[in-house]
């Protein structure tokens, strides 16, 4: 499995900071063309990778979906931001630069300010969620579900000083 690397400051894989709308859609077909082989269509990219451009319209919003992690091991400082529970993510990365405590979204959203790094899922969920009665009373389908929010559903990148969120 090829690495997507999410570099902040710079871009996520050929995808970077300043590119235009063209440079961008060529990228994503070239995903669609080297990742072919399981039918993976360009809307397949287009809705997994979304990007924001600033009044020049130049790249400086990056943010990708968790189902590219069908396709990629998708890594920032060397850590699968999708294969690696949020309780450990967040503790790791907080050691190289403190999130924002003050987030009225904490526990959904981890933004990483200093970085231009911020995470995100649709539903809290920890391991002690998972003992708690509410929990185990869940039909099986939804339990599986639920359990997806022990990681992070997007991940996103900023041009520093952008609030583009």
């Amino acid at each position: 499995m090829d690495k997507l690397t999410i570099e902040p400051g710079i871009g996520i894989g050929t995808i970077k900071f300043g590119m235009d709308k063209e440079e961008v859609e060529e990228c994503i077909q070239e995903y669609k063309r080297k990742y072919n082989k399981d039918n993976l269509t360009t809307n397949f990219f287009k809705n997994s990778i979304r990007v924001k451009y600033d009044s020049y319209e130049k790249v400086n919003f990056i943010e990708i979906s968790s189902n590219l992690q069908d396709v990629f091991e998708c890594v920032v400082i060397n850590i699968d931001v999708f294969k690696t529970k949020v309780v450990d993510l967040v503790e790791k990365i907080d050691k190289i630069s403190k999130y924002d405590r003050d987030d009225r979204e904490l526990g959904w959203t981890y933004d990483f300010p200093e970085l231009g790094l911020l995470f995100w899922r649709p539903n809290v969920l920890t391991e002690e969620d998972l003992e708690k009665d509410w929990f185990k009373e869940l039909d099986p389908e939804i339990k599986e579900d639920e359990m997806r929010n022990l990681f992070f559903e997007s991940v996103c990148i900023r041009v520093l000083g952008a609030n583009q969120i």
